[in-house]
C-alpha cells in the first residue's frame, strides 16, 4: 500500500516491529517496499520500549516538520500503543494535520468485561480500542463492517480491503480435464480460518469431489493422517515460497475460502481471497469482510451463520457443475481483480478520500 501510494503522493513511513521477530530481521527493513524513516520496536519490557518508541516517533515528527512543513495527513495502521499514544499528543497540537485510521484488524465490536476494563486503568500507555477509535478524523477499514464505529459518530470511512500483491499470468489453459471436480486451498491453518472445519465437512458430507490443502499450522499432523485416511483428500504441506500457491493451484478447479464469522474477524478482509483470485480460478467463499463485493456475482458463496448445512449443499451443487462454467467465473473473478483491485488503483481512491478528509478537517 505504502509504494503505491508513494507513486502518487509525497509518502513517508515510519514502522513499529512486534517482539516476536526481535533478532530475526536485523538489519532488514521490513517496510513491504518504501524504505522507512524510522523504524521502531514494540517489545520486552513493553512499558520501557513503548516509552522509548513514542519519544522516539515524537521527536521524529516534530524534526521532520521543521524541516518539511506540516504533513496534510497522517495514516496510523491499526490501534496500537505506541502510536495511540502518539496520536493522542498530536490531537493536542495546534495546527495539527488530519489524523487517519488504517483499520486492517482490530477487535472493536467484541464485549468488554468490566475487569478488562479495570485493569486497563493500572496499564501504562494502554488503551482500550474502543476509546482510542475516537481519537482519530477518518478511517480506512479493511473490513467493511468497521463502517458502524465511525459512519454513525459522522466521522469519513471509506472501505479499503486491500489488493492482490503477485504479478502472476496463469499457464495457458489446457484440454478441461474429465473426472471429479478438484477443491483446493492454500493458506495458513488458524482457527478463524475454518480450514479444519471444512476438511472435516467435506469428508463427512461424501461428495463425489477431491480435496487438496497446503500451508502451515498446528493441524499439519492431523491433516497428514487423514491424507493417508482418505484417498479424495491430499495435504502437500508447506511450499518453499507464498508466490509457488499460485502455480500449485492450477491443478484445482475451485478455491476454497472458509474464513469464519468470528467477533473482531468483520473488521479485516481475507487478503487470501485476491491471491486466490488471481489464480484464474472459481472462487467458494463465505461472505465475511466484504468478500462478496469484492468478487460480485461470479464468486460462490457459504453462509457463514449456519456453515456446515450452507457449505455441504454448496459443495455438492459445485461438485455438479461444468467444468467450463467454473473456468469462466475464475476468468471473470480475475479480470476484475486485475482492473479494480490492483494497488495503484486502490492508492488512487485512497488519495480521493484522504483529499475529502483534509479538506473537510481544514474548513473546522
Amino acid at each position: 500500500m505504502a509504494q503505491a501510494l508513494a507513486r502518487q503522493a509525497d509518502v513517508s513511513t515510519v514502522g513499529l516491529l512486534p517482539a516476536l521477530i526481535w533478532n530475526k530481521l536485523e538489519p532488514r527493513d521490513n517496510s513491504l517496499g518504501l524504505e522507512h524513516e524510522l523504524l521502531l520496536w514494540d517489545r520486552k519490557p513493553e512499558l520501557w520500549h513503548r516509552w522509548d518508541s513514542w519519544q522516539k516517533l515524537r521527536s521524529y515528527y516534530l524534526n521532520k516538520v521543521a524541516r518539511d512543513g506540516m504533513p496534510d495527513a497522517v495514516l496510523v495502521r491499526n490501534l496500537q500503543p505506541v502510536f495511540n499514544y502518539f496520536v493522542r499528543w498530536l490531537r493536542r497540537q495546534n495546527p495539527r494535520p488530519s489524523i487517519v485510521l488504517v483499520l486492517a484488524d482490530s477487535g472493536l465490536g467484541q464485549p468488554v468485561s468490566f475487569s478488562r476494563r479495570f485493569r486497563y486503568w493500572f496499564k501504562p500507555m494502554q488503551v482500550l480500542e474502543h476509546d482510542a477509535v475516537h481519537w482519530y478524523d477518518a478511517c480506512l477499514g479493511f473490513g467493511i463492517e468497521t463502517r458502524r464505529h465511525f459512519e454513525p459518530y459522522g466521522l469519513p470511512w471509506q472501505w479499503m480491503p486491500s489488493a492482490f500483491n503477485f504479478d502472476y499470468e496463469p499457464p495457458a489453459a489446457p484440454q478441461v480435464a474429465g473426472g471429479p471436480i478438484r477443491f483446493g486451498y492454500f493458506g495458513g491453518f488458524a482457527e478463524h480460518m475454518g480450514v479444519t472445519r471444512m476438511v472435516r465437512i467435506f469428508l463427512d458430507s461424501g461428495v463425489s469431489a477431491s480435496l487438496r490443502i497446503c500451508g502451515f499450522g498446528s493441524q499439519s499432523s492431523t491433516f497428514k493422517e487423514l491424507a493417508a485416511k482418505y484417498p479424495n483428500f491430499h495435504f502437500d504441506g508447506l511450499l518453499p515460497k507464498q508466490s509457488d500457491c499460485l502455480d500449485w493451484a492450477q491443478q484445482l478447479d475451485v478455491l476454497i475460502n472458509p474464513r469464519l464469522h468470528i467477533n473482531g474477524q468483520d473488521n479485516s478482509f481475507p487478503s487470501k481471497v485476491f491471491e486466490f483470485g488471481v489464480t484464474g480460478k472459481a472462487i467458494l467463499s463465505t461472505r465475511t469482510g466484504g468478500v462478496d463485493q469484492v468478487l460480485g456475482d461470479d464468486g460462490l458463496y457459504i453462509e457463514s451463520e449456519n456453515f456446515k448445512e450452507s457449505l455441504e449443499q454448496k459443495l455438492r451443487e459445485v461438485a455438479a457443475m461444468d467444468r467450463v462454467e467454473l473456468k469462466r467465473r475464475g476468468t471473470a473473478i480475475r479480470n476484475r481483480l486485475l482492473k479494480d483491485y490492483n494497488w495503484d488503483a486502490q492508492a488512487g481512491r485512497i488519495i480521493e478520500f484522504l483529499n475529502g478528509v483534509v479538506q473537510k478537517f481544514q474548513r473546522h
